[in-house]
């Protein structure tokens, strides 16, 4: 079945929907043996192994756009880490490998309801200064993409003016030629960065909307330096906050946060004990930014129909006041059941939402089970547990670390088709953004792709699925840790999530949801560089959550 050659998206989705059922078996049993977690002691058998590899070249060719690419620097560095990650993935997600900075006094800069504020921290008590800062208010929005994708991305202009938010579509090769500002910076990601900095300044923009792959609109890769036993372990971390934090608070000044203060050409470094000079980094969002990280135009056209059907036609809609809930016990034998407590407290938060939990106390936590409340429809999905680069799973109560329930892989959104009953989702797990997800690290579980790929990642195919999917996900670009006891979430991604949900409660614009969040998290945990920079928006930042009237 699977190995059927589709000769469109069309028919692919077709044949998908109509023996997805009996397909689901093969799946799992494919993708189960093919798990990167913490054990490499499943012996996969070759079958499987090709059978994985065919059908990932199958759907992705013909369903997702995969990018066939040389070797190149890209696929070394990635190589290069791919020790670094099994190192870290063997560790429990409850135990980061390095310590989070206990830091009890912190000033920075932030935005709040659109307001610029210096944000003082004393022993968690936030006190707040508002500044002015912008010089007038030309625009709202500012999109930022190749020069490709220009033409594709005029239909949301026109939209989201409609809707009285003042847009511009700016191209890279203008940024870079210096056609509104004079270009500054080093790499193309800091003129990027100093163009989203001059825009705030000059146009009053308050949301940034970056539309592109990492390929095509570059991310910046923070890196980590730590000692592990008699080795020196360098780590990296791609985020897009790195365009969001355009200001630091230094002597009673607001500067620009460079993220390279110790001016080395490196960004965003975090050194272990001992080891060398950390960059300065303020890490709290000065404008709301978001990425559709669209590989063509194609997408580009799927991804902004999206957008514009959801905000004209979700209001009211009798699907978005549902709430999908997914979990299990994360960590089995630590006491809890982190994956369904954190769900439990998410949806005493969303009271005002119909919650449809898939537990694995419920016994209904399965891939049908998923499909079918999707395609229902929901304003949230809220799933709890570990994550992928291409998809998810978790474990049974009690039950054991090697075993994994609730499988959900990115093949199987291909046959979903929930139309424009489209979910925001939060992936309190690792990796499932993991935008540079490529054959390397297929190639780390197990499977043999002996060419050079990248692949969109679990969290972005959501959205760039054009039946259906989700409208914006919210998920880790890395490895991350969690910290869920009896009384609830205090770090880490479950903190992060639960902050997310209690801020939806204070605003409906995506954006905004999601830095009220990070400064929530950032008032209890101000030395988490790691949470903070992996959880990326892939979404349009100004989105009107349920739509407009």
């Amino acid at each position: 079945m699977i190995l059927k050659y589709f000769n469109s998206v069309f028919e692919a989705s077709k044949l998908l929907k109509n023996e997805f059922y009996s397909g689901y078996l093969f799946l799992d049993n494919a993708f189960s043996q093919a798990l990167p977690i913490y054990t490499h002691k499943i012996i996969i058998a070759m079958k499987w192994k090709l059978a994985f590899a065919c059908m990932f070249l199958l759907i992705f060719s013909s369903v997702a756009g995969v990018n066939f690419v040389q070797h190149d620097s890209t696929f070394s560095t990635q190589n290069n880490l791919e020790n670094v990650e099994k190192e870290i993935l063997w560790l429990s997600e409850k135990h980061p490998p390095f310590k989070i900075e206990d830091i009890a006094y912190y000033a920075g800069v932030g935005i709040e309801n659109g307001k610029r504020a210096i944000i003082f921290n004393n022993n968690g008590m936030v006190e707040k200064k508002y500044v002015p800062i912008r010089k007038n208010e030309e625009y709202d929005l500012l999109v930022i993409c190749p020069e490709e994708f220009k033409k594709a991305l005029q239909p949301l202009k026109v939209h989201k003016e409609n809707h009285g938010i003042k847009t511009i579509i700016v191209g890279l090769d203008e940024i870079y030629s210096g056609e509104y500002f004079a270009s500054q910076g080093r790499d193309d990601a800091e003129k990027i960065k100093y163009f989203i900095k001059n825009s705030v300044e000059e146009w009053g923009v308050k949301y940034v909307l970056l539309v592109g792959s990492i390929y095509k609109l570059p991310i910046r890769n923070a890196v980590y330096i730590w000692k592990s036993g008699y080795r020196i372990v360098r780590f990296v971390m791609p985020t897009d906050l790195y365009y969001a934090d355009l200001y630091r608070y230094e002597n009673g000044n607001i500067v620009f946060s460079s993220w390279d203060t110790n001016g080395n050409g490196v960004y965003g470094e975090d050194y272990g004990e001992g080891l060398g000079q950390d960059d300065i980094i303020d890490l709290y969002p000065d404008v709301y930014v978001g990425r559709i990280a669209c590989e063509n135009k194609r997408v580009v056209r799927n991804v902004v129909e999206k957008i514009i059907e959801y905000e004209d036609k979700a209001y009211g809609k009798e699907w978005f006041k549902r709430i999908i809930l997914v979990g299990g016990d994360t960590f089995p034998g630590w006491g809890v059941v982190e994956g369904e407590l954190m769900n439990e407290l998410v949806a005493q938060l969303m009271n005002n939402f119909q919650p449809y939990r898939i537990w694995y106390s419920l016994g209904n936590l399965n891939a049908i089970e998923i499909e079918k409340a999707l395609e229902r429809g929901a304003g949230f999905l809220y799933y709890s547990g570990h994550g992928f680069p291409y998809g998810w799973a978790t474990h049974a109560i009690n039950g054991s670390d090697e075993e994994w329930v609730g499988r959900y892989f990115t093949p199987y959104i291909a046959a979903l088709f929930n139309g424009h009953r489209l979910p925001v989702i939060f992936f309190d797990a690792c990796l499932t953004a993991k935008l540079d997800f490529n054959s390397s690290d297929l190639r780390e579980d197990g499977i043999p792709l002996q060419i050079n790929a990248t692949f969109p990642c679990f969290a972005w195919y959501f959205i760039r699925h054009p039946y259906g999917g989700a409208i914006a996900t919210i998920g880790a670009t890395r490895v991350a840790f969690t910290g869920v006891d009896a009384s609830g979430p205090h770090w880490g991604a479950g903190y992060l999530a639960y902050k997310f949900f209690e801020s939806y409660q204070e605003t409906d614009i995506l954006g905004e949801v999601f830095v009220n969040a990070q400064e929530k998290y950032l008032a209890k945990n101000p030395g988490d560089k790691w949470t903070i920079q992996e959880f990326i928006l892939l979404g349009d930042p100004s989105l009107k959550i349920g739509g407009y009237e």
